[in-house]
């Protein structure tokens, strides 16, 4: 009769690989997440269609609100001042005025995830070492 006994070690098994990976994840949600949130704001720069000229209030309704590695980018309504949804292009109101609204958060979603990829990648680098991969 043979018995064989198999150790199994590193940051794969003993749960450190998978912390990593958590802050990892919460790290670049939520830097991607401020990235994107500064996007938008800058983007109500040009929200002048009226003619009038921009007020900047809008850039007051971006939050980005989450924990660990779910953060999100958010348009609020404040009566008066700003109204995201409309604002964005997505409300009842949007399709009785003809206006079709800025699309800031689409087109900002869209550019992320083109040029996210890098600073992904220089993320990582950081936490590879702790997850049982190269530095």
């Amino acid at each position: 009769m043979a018995t064989t006994r198999i150790t199994l070690s590193g940051p794969l098994f003993d749960g450190h690989a998978q912390e990593a990976a958590d802050r990892f994840c919460a790290e670049i949600t939520r830097e991607l997440a401020e990235i994107g949130a500064t996007w938008i704001k800058l983007d109500t720069q040009r929200m002048d269609k009226s003619g009038r000229g921009g007020t900047g209030r809008a850039a007051g309704g971006v939050e980005i609100v989450g924990q660990g590695p779910n953060w999100v980018i958010r348009g609020g309504i404040r009566e008066g001042q700003y109204a995201w949804p409309w604002l964005e292009g997505d409300s009842k109101r949007n399709q009785s005025t003809g206006f079709k609204g800025y699309h800031s958060f689409r087109r900002t979603r869209l550019r992320l995830r083109r040029q996210a990829g890098p600073r992904i990648g220089e993320v990582l680098q950081k936490y590879l070492a702790e997850m049982g991969g190269a530095a």
